[in-house]
This record gives C-alpha cells, structure tokens and sequence, in this order.
C-alpha cells in the first residue's frame, strides 16, 4: 500500500508539504502542488479517510433536532436535509426531542466535543444561556442569539392569507395555532392574522397556546366552543387543520360553505382529500431544508454566513365564491 511517506519521498518533499496539498492548506507554491498531485496520481496513493476524519476531528455527521418526526412538516424537512447532507458526504443523525429537553442538550454536548460537526435546530426550548453563536448551528424558524436561521416569509403569506378570507366574505374569523418557548418566525403568522383584522376592524379571535405536537385536540374543541358562528379560521398549521376538518364532519358544519379555513404549510393539504375545500399557504419545505444544510456547511467550514435567510411561500387557494354558491 503507498503511504503519505512514499508520496513525499517521490516528490521530493516533507511530509508536511504533502500534508498541506492533500488538505487545501496555502503555504505551498503553484509548482510544488503539481509536483505533490503528480506524485499521488502516478503512485496511486488513496487516503485514509478514517484517519482524516479522527485526526482533523471531522465525522461528516450532522444532527437534526426536531420536536417529533412523525409530523409531516418535520418528517418531510428531515428528508430534503438528508438528501442534501449526503449529496456533500454527511451522514444526518435526527433526535426526535419534543418531551425530553434533555436529549437537545446531549446533543448539544456532542456537538461540542466534535462527535457531531454540527447541528440543525428545529426546537421548542430556549437555549439562550449556550452561546450557539460559537458553534456550527444553523436554526429552521427559531430565533437564537447571532445563530442563523432560515425561514418562510410568514408575515407576508399570512397576510394575503387572512386577507383572503376578508375578500371571501368572513367577518367572524379566528386564529388558532401552537406557541414555542422560544422566539420564532412561526409567531409572525398570529402577528399577520392581528394585523388584517385591525385593518379592516374586524374582532380578533386567537386561540394561541404552548401545547406539543399530538395534544392540538383540546385546543380546537375550545376554538368552536367558545365561539359559535365562526365563519372563517387561519390555522398555524396541518395538524390542526386535519382536527378542524373532524370536528366540522361531526358537527354537520360543511367546508368551505359554512366555515372557510386556510392552513399554514400545506404538506398534507395539497394531496389529501381537503386540497379542494381548504386554501392553504404552502411553504417550500425543499428549499427550507436544503437551505438550511447549505447554510450550515458554510459555517462548518469558517465562512460568513447571512444571519437570516428567507424564502417564499406560495398561497393556493380554490375560487371562494363559486365555492359557496355551489354548496361545496
């Protein structure tokens, strides 16, 4: 087998030189480095890729922090970043740590013994006290201190959204959406739904609570219970549209003739039995997620990186008139 030692010997150089060339590092004339290449070409010298990466402490492993897997945004994203991570030689390691804080922090304590070479966060907790500015992390939505993040433009959707529903003749229009223990773009949607009924004085009806994925149930039974008559809703995302959708069948209440309802994300909604009845804004989890490894990879090699990173989402929605006049 040639060794590094043969290569250098070949070359007529140290094994530092060597080093240096196979590394990218600078230091090394124009000359010098076609003297290195030839050398390995012409000997066949393949690297150690394992000794590479226990020397330079790099395990090509990336995690990805989400609450649940098994909700169809984080699941969808988690594929995209996968993808992308292995289309640059990264392996994704995912911990699903909605209920157990403790799993984030472990995480995070990999991390920063370099048994990960980075982390892409997806959370409900705050980590203000970390300092993750001083480390590869990259944040989907939340917001942590000089961490940079990529996000949808959730304001801005969210208010031809719910302007929309204004437009389709609602004026009994509530919110209803989960809330994270940590700032989020996710909360510009509330602040968009706020401001559409403020412009056009309509009465703002929020259900906005700190729950976990899977618990959503209580709070939309308490959306139609404390309000009756309800002829429009913008809800933060699918979960909670699909629970929305029940309780109208059960309730005998007909989509979209008695109650319009536009979901946030669109993951589930554009394939589903609901992509006719329900205008959504559908955010483009593909981009989000390759966007985020790219971001992070950039970080991961010691370059500057934009502190955020907003991409479009798009509003589909069915024609609301001939809807109701249809009795659909």
């Amino acid at each position: 087998m040639v060794s590094i030692k043969d290569v250098a010997r070949y070359a007529g150089v140290g094994l530092g030189t060597v080093s240096r060339v196979l590394n990218d590092e600078k230091g090394v004339s124009e000359e010098t480095k076609e003297n290195v290449l030839n050398a390995i070409r012409t000997l066949g010298y393949k690297r150690n890729s394992l000794a590479v990466s226990f020397r330079k402490k790099e395990n090509k492993i990336v995690a990805l922090l989400v609450p649940v897997i098994n909700h169809p945004f984080f699941s969808k994203i988690a594929y995209f970043i996968e993808d992308e991570l292995d289309k640059n030689g990264y392996s994704l390691l995912i911990s699903s740590s909605q209920s157990r804080q403790s799993k984030e922090y472990a995480m995070i304590e990999k991390m920063k013994k370099k048994d990960v070479d980075g982390i892409i966060f997806i959370t409900h907790y705050d980590y203000r006290d970390e300092e993750l500015s001083k480390y590869p992390v990259v944040s989907v939505d939340r917001h942590f201190d000089n961490v940079p993040f990529v996000t949808s433009d959730n304001f801005d959707s969210s208010v031809v959204a719910c302007e929309w529903l204004v437009h389709a003749g609602c004026r009994k229009i509530a919110y209803i959406g989960g809330k994270t223990l940590v700032e989020s773009e996710v909360m510009e949607r509330e602040r968009a739904y706020r401001e559409v009924m403020r412009k056009y004085s309509l009465p703002e009806i929020v259900k906005s609570e700190v729950i976990k994925h899977g618990e959503e149930l209580p709070l939309v039974e308490a959306l139609f219970r404390e309000n009756p008559g309800m002829d429009g809703v913008f809800v933060s995302g699918d979960a909670m549209t699909n629970l929305i959708f029940m309780h109208c069948e059960e309730n005998n209440i007909a989509i979209p003739k008695d109650l319009k309802v536009v979901s946030y994300d669109g993951v589930q909604i554009k394939t589903g039995e609901l992509k006719d009845k329900i205008a959504y804004v559908e955010q483009p989890v593909e981009q989000l997620g390759r966007e985020a490894v790219r971001v992070l990879l950039k970080k991961i090699r010691g370059e500057d990186v934009p502190l955020k990173t907003v991409l479009k989402a798009k509003f589909v929605h069915y024609d609301a008139t001939s809807a109701a006049e249809n009795g659909k």
